[in-house]
């Protein structure tokens, strides 16, 4: 092969796997026109057992109504781990607690947290930040774990890995929100 189809096959297979290389990004944006709502989102991955799935996490504020919401936007189909008992009030978000780690932290958080559908068939963690978003800011190391045990102990926990890109963009939309109760 000459060096110019080696030159070429390079660039070929750069361009493919370039994309799935990047960096993970926040995405931020403004749902809904004429409204203070501004949310960030980040895309990682759930796991259940040894099955992966495509998560988000996302960073909701409203400077006139804090706090700053977090949320864990998963499929319904996660493998056998049922997602409806979470669902809604009374649903098991309001007696178990979710748990937060960043690597780089001593310390991990709990929180309680809602859920419910979306319009698009994914299910959504939700639960009100309590400062620990600074925290995440500080790590040196990037990377969150959600952790949610499942219904039963045959279900085992849904685990979501996101890592965090050392970016402003979120930290802007978390900002309003900050401290405000």
């Amino acid at each position: 092969m000459s060096g110019f189809y080696r030159w070429m096959a390079g660039c070929a297979g750069g361009l493919l796997l370039g994309p799935a290389l990047a960096a993970p990004q926040w995405t931020v944006s403004k749902p809904y026109p004429d409204n203070p709502l501004q949310v960030a989102s980040l895309d990682g991955e759930a796991t259940v057992g040894r099955s992966r799935f495509p998560a988000r996490l996302e960073l909701a504020c409203r400077a006139d109504s804090p706090p700053l919401r977090l949320s864990l936007h998963v499929s319904d189909q996660l493998g056998g781990w049922d997602v409806r008992p979470f669902e809604g009030p009374g649903g098991l978000g309001e007696r178990r607690k979710l748990k937060l780690s960043v690597s780089g932290l001593r310390r991990s958080m709990d929180s309680h947290f809602a859920g419910w559908y979306e319009a698009s068939g994914r299910f959504v963690f939700e639960w009100p930040s309590r400062g620990e978003f600074f925290a995440w800011q500080s790590a040196t190391h990037k990377e969150l774990l959600v952790t949610i045990d499942g219904a039963s102990r045959k279900h085992g926990k849904l685990v979501a890995r996101f890592a965090l890109p050392q970016s402003g963009q979120a930290l802007a939309v978390a900002q309003p929100c900050m401290g405000k109760k």
